[in-house]
């Protein structure tokens, strides 16, 4: 990493965690969960990465549950899925086995292999759901933050050939009914703070950053009509509130299904705060609504 770098980095990540300074949250209870945590797993070259699971526990041997996989937000730079483990402990209560990923962080990757440690973390999630009761043909994406923009573009490389090629790596194999995106980090090359200092280490400068160029608006068709239905969360005081008003309007634009839930003006609500305060009695209520989306999506 260079100084200039390390310099940047440090100063987001600052920044960030000014952002996300909503007080301690308290923990939620593990109360009817079966947890397995820090599950090692490897990605497509080899390097070790882990993931949580919280399945519901339940009398009814017959009962198959609907799987959600979770990724972490943290501006790419940061984060890791211990921060969603109230989030993924509200879903699995609703009655959903939940697969929270981790993968590696920029700069010490960039983008391209981030997709490829979410995809690969999907695929080992899809190896490991006959160790469980499940639901194969319902399986949905939940994400937050820098998170979402994982999902959104995994999700799109499904169906997409060209953004398989740009991005350069496999897709997952796993087909998605829907999924809730919360305070999406999905535009990296405005001209604002992020797009200028953060893309460069995001993409860098050789020819892969040249193929990719192209998808880097999320409003892509290449994108918006390959991904499946998307509730999108934000709020007044979300630090990326615009980020995600301007993704529903373009989605709303072209007639692609989505739900927008702007939660207000509250000042507490901050970014990602159903992540980050999963104990707000709003938190309870966007879990509520993503479980309704993702029921009416079967």
């Amino acid at each position: 990493m260079t100084l200039y770098q390390k310099l940047v980095v440090k100063t987001v990540k600052r920044k960030m965690g000014r952002a996300f300074k909503v007080g301690t949250a308290p923990e939620i209870s593990s109360e009817g969960i079966k947890e397995y945590r820090d599950i090692k797993y490897t990605n497509r070259v080899g390097k070790e990465l882990f993931m949580d699971i919280f399945e519901p526990e339940t009398d009814d041997k017959t009962k198959e549950f609907p799987v959600i996989i979770n990724i972490h937000g943290g501006g790419l730079i940061s984060g890791n899925k211990k921060n969603s483990v109230g989030f993924c402990r509200l879903l699995a209560k609703r009655g959903f086995i939940v697969f929270s990923l981790e993968y590696r962080l920029v700069p010490m990757v960039q983008v391209y292999e981030q997709f490829d440690d979410v995809c690969a973390g999907m695929d080992t999630v899809g190896k490991k759901l006959i160790e469980f009761s499940v639901d194969l043909m319902h399986i949905y994406l939940t994400a937050e933050s820098a998170g979402a923009y994982l999902a959104l573009y995994v999700a799109a490389m499904t169906k997409s050939k060209k953004l398989q090629e740009a991005i350069g790596y496999e897709p997952t194999k796993i087909k998605f009914k829907a999924m809730a995106l919360s305070s999406g980090m999905f535009y990296t090359r405005r001209k604002d703070a992020l797009g200028r200092f953060m893309s460069p280490m995001f993409y860098g400068k050789d020819e892969k950053s040249k193929k990719i160029e192209e998808f880097t608006n999320p409003e892509n068709p290449e994108i918006i009509y390959n991904i499946p239905p998307v509730y999108l969360i934000t709020s007044k005081a979300d630090m990326l509130e615009r980020y995600t008003l301007d993704f529903a309007g373009e989605l709303g634009n072209k007639g692609i299904e989505h739900k927008l839930r702007h939660m207000g003006s509250d000042p507490k609500l901050l970014h990602a705060y159903p992540v980050i305060r999963p104990d707000y009695p709003e938190s309870e209520r966007v879990v509520d609504e993503i479980v309704n989306w993702f029921n009416n999506h079967r």
